[in-house]
C-alpha cells in the first residue's frame, strides 16, 4: 500500500466519524427542542387551568360568604331597630291604639253620615226607596243615613290603627311580637268554653278587658275559678 491510500482511508474514516458526531448531535438538539417546545406548551395551558379554576373558586368562596355575612347585618339592624318593652309599656301602647281606633270611628262615622245625608237629599232617594220597599219615605231616609254612619264606623279602626302606626313607628315592631306572646299565652290558660252555662259564663275567652299586669293576674284567677265552678258542677 502507498502512502496516498492510507492517507485517503484515514481521511474518509474521520470524514465519516464528524458526519455521524454531527447527525448525532443534531438528533440530540432537535429531540432537546421538541422537550423544550412541550414544556412550554404544557405550561400555558396548566397556568391557563390554574387560571380558569381560581376565579371560579374565588367567586363560589365570595358568594357562600357574603349572604351570611348580609344576613348577621340585616339581623343585627333588626334587633337594634326594635325597642325592648315591657308588660307595663305594651298595656299602655295598646291602649292607646283603641283609643286611636275608637276615635277614628267617631269621627269617620260622623263625616260619612254628613255625607251620606247631602247626597240623599240632593238625589231625592227617599222616594224611590218607598216606591219599591214601600215604607214611608221618613223610615227609608233614616235607614239611609244609618247605613252611611255604620259605614264609617267600620273604616275608622282601619284609618286609626294606620294614624296610632305612624305616630308610633318605632315601636310598632316591639308590639308586634309582644302581642304576638300575648295572645300565645291567652290561648295557654284560657278555659275551655264547651262547658259554658248561665251558671257559670266563659270570663273574657279573647282577653280583650285585660289592660294591665293586674289585669291579666285577675284574668287568670277568673280562669281557675271557672275550672273550679266547672269540676264541682261535674262531681
Amino acid at each position: 500500500m502507498s502512502v496516498r491510500s492510507i492517507f485517503t482511508g484515514r481521511m474518509g474514516l474521520s470524514t465519516a466519524g464528524a458526519v455521524a458526531r454531527t447527525s448525532q448531535i443534531g438528533s440530540q438538539g432537535a429531540s432537546a427542542q421538541l422537550a423544550r417546545l412541550h414544556s412550554t406548551a404544557v405550561r400555558p395551558s396548566c397556568a391557563i387551568q390554574n387560571q380558569d379554576l381560581r376565579p371560579h373558586v374565588r367567586a363560589s368562596t365570595l358568594s357562600q360568604s357574603r349572604p351570611a355575612g348580609l344576613r348577621a347585618q340585616s339581623t343585627s339592624a333588626g334587633a337594634k331597630d326594635e325597642v325592648k318593652l315591657d308588660w307595663d309599656s305594651f298595656f299602655k301602647l295598646r291602649a292607646s291604639r283603641r283609643r286611636y281606633s275608637l276615635s277614628s270611628s267617631i269621627i269617620s262615622s260622623l263625616v260619612s253620615t254628613s255625607v251620606g245625608v247631602q247626597v240623599l237629599s240632593s238625589q231625592d232617594l227617599e222616594s224611590l226607596g218607598a216606591q219599591v220597599m214601600g215604607l214611608d219615605p221618613f223610615v227609608v231616609l233614616g235607614m239611609a243615613t244609618a247605613a252611611c254612619g255604620a259605614i264609617g264606623w267600620l273604616v275608622g279602626p282601619a284609618v286609626g290603627n294606620g294614624v296610632w302606626g305612624l305616630v308610633y313607628r318605632r315601636y310598632k315592631p316591639s308590639v308586634a311580637t309582644k302581642e304576638k306572646e300575648f295572645f300565645d299565652r291567652i290561648k295557654r290558660f284560657r278555659v275551655d268554653p264547651s262547658t259554658n252555662s248561665i251558671a257559670n259564663p266563659v270570663p273574657d275567652y279573647y282577653g280583650e278587658k285585660i289592660g294591665s299586669v293586674q289585669g291579666y293576674r285577675q284574668w287568670l284567677k277568673d280562669q281557675r275559678a271557672y275550672n273550679r265552678k266547672r269540676r264541682n258542677f261535674i262531681a
